[in-house]
């Protein structure tokens, strides 16, 4: 019965991180798709910023992940969590050779967006 109970604990962990993963995949995929839409990306500039997105996300996950250990204080997150925005955002801002301002009304956007994804 004990093994039983482990074996379905154990299924039930791996289906959540796999699940939240999916989610991520799915975030990312939906960002790049609007960004190439909005901007009219050609292929090449797609995938760089579907590498760009993914770098991010990785990152910024990271972060976060080390901030719940314990291993950044709140304002070494805050520190990291700049870093990480700012490179992806040098990053979008060159694929799509756009300024930060002109970037906002679509960042703004995807924050609404993706929340509900």
């Amino acid at each position: 019965m004990k093994k039983i109970v482990l074996v379905l604990m154990m299924m039930v962990t791996f289906s959540a991180a796999f699940a939240q993963n999916k989610t991520q995949e799915k975030k990312i995929k939906y960002f790049v798709d609007a960004a190439t839409t909005e901007f009219k990306l050609d292929a090449s500039k797609s995938k760089e910023l579907l590498d760009a997105r993914n770098t991010y996300i990785t990152n910024f996950m990271d972060v976060l992940k080390k901030a719940k250990s314990g291993e950044l204080s709140a304002e070494d997150k805050k520190g990291k969590m700049n870093e990480v925005n700012s490179a992806f955002n040098a990053e979008f801002s060159k694929v799509t050779g756009k300024t930060q301002a002109e970037l906002k009304p679509f960042f703004e956007r995807m924050r609404d967006e993706l929340s509900s994804i």
